[in-house]
């Protein structure tokens, strides 16, 4: 069976450290996921759009590279970019140039997961068209993992954007979002909290007759490492210490190997807790490199060792 991922694929313009050059590689998070996935020897494809540009033939190089079909990339006016300038730290600030219809149909025969978020959930008009196939899925009992993957400049007014997020969440079964993702959304609130609040909440019509179970929200914290919320109970795992060159695409590796651990089977504490180091040991991999460069499974298995085992909170 093979994953289908959709959302936005863009041209992230990577900044040089205090300085105002750029070099073009393939972004956003969606197909960050996507050909992750694929480095990891998962079947997947990818639905999103691109314009028939320079920019636009480096994102189809991009996906051809790694082996994920680019039949489903429709056509747009213009690729999207953005602008990641990288501090000392090695952090990301990004600039957009982002447009999102999503207007071609998209065929769920033989999907095993359907994975979206980021900005194609929250632009529209495409946003609307990404929630139905949402419900779509769902319906046909296909289950439906969703990262927020907040980018405040394209947010848009605030109330909106939560609302948004939380519809999504509803027609989810996994969600993984970040400290900082949930920090905008809701000020204040203790992260565990809103985890514990998101796995609670009832499932959308469409998703609530599927069959899904226990709702799995995961919460990355940088540097920090990882939490999880499944139904009542919670774990934690801490990251692997690298030296790191910068964060970019760190949360999409951690996304792919979190989802490829978990696909196949019922989502148990025990499944979460390999998922969680899996996710780790790719993010630790991806950050010793610039750009979003995706792990290798060689390349996770040799530092998986070194990701300590998840513990239980209280």
């Amino acid at each position: 069976m093979t994953f289908l991922v959709v959302g936005e694929g863009l041209v992230d313009l990577i900044g040089v450290a205090g300085q105002w050059r750029f070099s073009a590689v393939a972004g956003g998070s969606p197909l960050n996921v996507a050909v992750m996935l694929a480095a990891l020897g998962r079947p997947v494809r990818f639905a999103g759009e691109a314009g028939r540009d320079f920019f636009g033939d480096l994102l189809r190089a991009h996906l051809a590279r790694h082996g994920v079909p680019d039949a489903e990339v429709a056509d747009a006016e213009a690729t999207s970019l953005a602008f990641a300038r990288i501090g000392a730290d090695g952090s990301a600030r990004y600039d957009f140039r982002f447009t999102w219809r999503f207007a071609a149909p998209v065929q769920l025969a033989g999907v095993s997961r359907l994975h979206t978020g980021s900005l194609a959930t929250l632009v529209e008009p495409g946003a609307a068209r990404v929630l139905r196939l949402m419900d779509a899925a769902a319906a046909a009992g296909i289950p439906v993992s969703y990262d927020p993957n907040i980018r405040p400049a394209l947010a848009g007014e605030h109330a909106r954007a939560v609302a948004a997020v939380e519809r999504c969440v509803r027609r989810s079964d996994t969600v993984k979002a970040s400290v900082e993702d949930l920090a905008w959304l809701y000020p204040g609130e203790p992260y565990l909290d809103v985890a514990r609040r998101w796995a609670a909440m009832p499932y959308a019509a469409a998703a609530a007759g599927s069959g899904f179970g226990r709702r799995l929200v995961v919460v990355t914290l940088g540097a920090d490492g990882a939490v999880a919320v499944l139904g009542g109970e919670a774990l934690a795992c801490p990251a692997l210490k690298v030296e790191v060159a910068d964060t970019v695409g760190a949360g999409d590796a951690f996304t792919a190997a979190c989802l490829a651990a978990l696909d196949g089977g019922p989502i148990s504490t025990e499944r979460v807790a390999r998922a969680l180091r899996r996710g780790c040991a790719a993010a630790a991999v991806a950050c010793t490199r610039e750009g979003a460069v995706p792990p290798t499974p060689r390349e996770v298995e040799a530092v998986l060792s070194s990701v300590p085992a998840p513990r239980r909170l209280d």
